[in-house]
């Protein structure tokens, strides 16, 4: 098959792939920076962490193909088992967004999901996953809807049907200067959303 004259320009032309990769190490500092100050959060946040939970450092990982594009991930703090989850996951996806998202699932959330539940009712523009699976992080009405257009008993069938809730809000990738302050204002807004005692 061959290529179309725009992809044999793009081919071509190694000036694009050079800045995707500075700009590539730019963002891994920068969610490394991000790390350190979320490490400071966790170590003052008057929170009960689930048995388990990995507090000590955050996980960054890259890859390139999450619909096609490149995507950025600091997990932190995190907790992946069969069984449960407590993840908090920055993501750069490329030519999108900056999001951070929630994802519980297990025990901490079977134990207080009406109260959880209630919780999420006052926070109107956070997004709340609608899929029946969390590996999703595009914003379409099939994964995500804001808590404003959702009732407690929507909340509630998710936690009941599916087992997992995910919360989650963005801002554009242009918006660099904010990704810091989105990300500790975010973490400590999906904690008290969370904070049940």
């Amino acid at each position: 098959m061959k290529p179309t004259d725009e992809e044999l320009a793009i081919l071509k032309n190694d000036r694009f792939l050079r800045l995707k990769n500075e700009v590539s190490e730019k963002i891994i500092a920068y969610l490394a920076e991000i790390e350190r100050a979320l490490h400071q959060e966790i170590k003052l946040a008057d929170f009960q962490w689930p048995e388990g939970t990995f507090l000590k450092a955050g996980k960054i990982s890259k890859g390139e193909q999450y619909r096609g594009l490149p995507y950025f991930i600091l997990d932190y703090p995190r907790l992946f088992t069969q069984k449960e989850v407590f993840a908090f996951r920055n993501m750069l996806w490329w030519g999108h967004h900056y999001s951070c998202t929630l994802h519980l699932q297990g025990p901490l959330l079977k134990r207080q999901k009406e109260a959880i539940a209630k919780n999420l009712l006052s926070q109107n523009d956070v997004y709340f996953c609608v899929n029946d699976q969390p590996w999703d992080y595009h914003y379409e009405s099939s994964n995500y809807l804001q808590i404003k257009d959702l009732a407690l008993t929507d909340i509630l069938y998710q936690i009941d049907i599916n087992g997992f809730i995910k919360l989650s809000s963005f801002i554009p990738v242009d918006k660099w200067d904010e990704f810091y302050s989105f990300t500790l204002t975010s973490f400590a807004r999906f904690l008290k959303c969370i904070h049940t005692l």
